[in-house]
Formats: structure tokens, C-alpha cells, sequence
């Protein structure tokens, strides 16, 4: 799929580093961009970082949990755009407690967020995708739908439902000609832990991870080329990142080596934990 200024995308978590860098990204390529979020005032600041776009910009405050919003959200491209022909599910949250202190609630919360958020973008936003011309999606995975990491139960549960889900649609949706890639992203240099810091197990643990984030991480402008890319070339999936390639590899081909990182991680949590 080619991004022109005939392109009507549609970006779910427009308030967010990678989202944010994914508008500028399509905007700078000419397209109409519907930036969703659920923040006001972090969607003020991702249009404008948008530079001078020629296509048309619209702001959408919803919350991707809430199917009544979905729904009018629908509507409102469509009223506004005349169509929808490219739709990036990129909303997300994680939370960094391990599984006996995730609560209900917060299961409610991320699954809602992080899979109901990509149903609900994908039911409403069907029969739009399949009348457009060329059409295409993207889900934002994660390389922990890769390798079931400690206190990222959730998470990982819910970005495994995302690419399952992505290559089921992969196949489906495919006969009638709307690409669809998920997308597996390591560590990007957002700020994506800050937002759950304070529901941390162990607050200063997540410092450090978003701290290596920072550090070892690809910059969200990188990370969207990557991604808008991908759509370019109709790519099923796509990792991003060394440590995504690394965790794909050993959960398909190393499995030993698998249950000894994984157990490292573990033990090291624990300790930390514990001191």
C-alpha cells in the first residue's frame, strides 16, 4: 500500500511517543491522519509537533475500551475523512506487578487497552476497510509475545492474543485484499512505563527498566519508519529492535537457552525484590 495524500489513517495512542512519531511519520508523507487518545492535552502536543502537514488533521478524544465511543468514532472519520483506508491499533499499557498482585481490575485494564482496544478498532472500522480501494492494519504487538517474561503476565497475554490475532486476520482479511501486519517492537524510547510507574510491585525496579529503555532503546522516529515501511511492502510482521530478533530466535530454536534467560530474569527480580 502505497501512504499519498489519498491516504486516511486512523492512529489509535496518537498522544504517545511511538504514536506521535507514527502521525509525523504519515503526515510528512502527505496523508490525512485521525489521531485518537484518550489524553487531550498529550494529542494537542503530538499535533503540534506535526510540522506544516498538507493532508487534513482531525483530533479524537476516546477511549479504546469503550465500544459506544468506538463506534462514534467510526462515524466521525467517515464524516470527516470520507473514508478509512489504513488503521494503526497502537494503544497500549504495561503493567509491571507479577501475577499474584495483578488484581482483576487491572486485568480489566490492560486487556481492555491492549486487546480490547485492537477488536473494538477492527470490528468498527470492517466494512470501511473492505470498501476502500487499497486498505491496510496494523497491531501493535510486542517482542513479549515472543517469550513469557516475569511480572509481565498481562502484557505478555495480551500482545500474544494481538499476533494471533494478526495472522488470523493475515488470512482472512487478505482474500479481500487488506494487508495486515503486526508488529513486534523490543524497547523504544517512549514513555510507556512512566504512565503505569506508580501501580509498579516495585517501583524502583521499573525505574531501572525504563532507564535501560532510554539507554539501550531505538528513537520512536526510527521505530515508525520502520513500521510505515512495513505497510509500504504489505509485510505480515515485522520485529524492531536486536532484543525483539534475539527473543524470537531462542523461543522458536533455543529452547534451553530459553529457560535459562528467562529463569536469570526471574531470579534477579526476585532478589531485587527481596533486598
Amino acid at each position: 500500500m502505497r501512504i499519498s495524500n489519498h491516504t486516511v489513517a486512523v492512529v489509535t495512542g496518537a498522544g504517545g511517543g511511538l504514536g506521535r512519531a507514527l502521525c509525523k511519520e504519515l503526515a510528512d508523507k502527505g496523508a490525512n491522519v485521525a489521531l485518537v487518545d484518550i489524553a487531550e492535552e498529550a494529542l494537542g502536543k503530538t499535533v503540534e509537533h506535526l510540522s506544516n502537514p498538507s493532508g487534513k488533521m482531525t483530533r479524537h478524544i476516546v477511549d479504546v475500551t469503550d465500544r459506544e465511543q468506538m463506534q462514534a468514532l467510526t462515524d466521525e472519520v467517515i464524516k470527516e475523512h470520507g473514508q478509512a483506508n489504513l488503521l494503526i491499533n497502537n494503544a497500549g499499557i504495561t503493567l509491571q506487578k507479577n501475577f499474584s498482585t495483578h488484581s482483576l481490575e487491572d486485568w480489566d485494564r490492560i486487556v481492555g487497552i491492549n486487546f480490547w482496544g485492537v477488536v473494538h478498532g477492527l470490528h468498527f472500522f470492517d466494512k470501511h476497510l473492505k470498501a476502500a480501494d487499497e486498505a491496510h492494519v496494523v497491531n501493535l504487538s510486542s517482542m513479549s509475545s515472543f517469550v513469557g517474561l516475569p511480572a509481565q503476565s498481562s502484557y505478555c497475554a495480551t500482545k500474544a492474543a494481538v499476533e494471533l490475532l494478526s495472522t488470523s486476520l493475515w488470512a482472512e482479511w487478505g482474500a479481500h485484499g487488506i494487508g495486515v501486519t503486526h508488529v513486534h517492537p523490543g524497547a523504544i524510547r517512549t514513555d510507556m512505563i512512566l504512565a503505569t510507574l506508580d501501580d509498579s510491585d516495585d517501583i524502583e525496579a521499573a525505574k531501572k527498566n525504563y532507564d535501560i529503555a532510554m539507554k539501550m532503546g531505538i528513537d520512536a522516529d526510527k521505530a515508525a519508519v520502520k513500521i510505515i515501511r512495513a505497510v509500504e511492502r504489505n509485510k505480515k510482521k515485522i520485529r524492531i529492535g536486536k532484543e525483539s530478533f534475539i527473543f524470537d530466535y531462542v523461543s522458536r530454536f533455543a529452547p534451553r537457552l530459553e529457560k535459562l534467560l528467562i529463569k536469570k530474569i526471574a531470579q534477579k527480580q526476585f532478589e531485587d525484590q527481596r533486598a
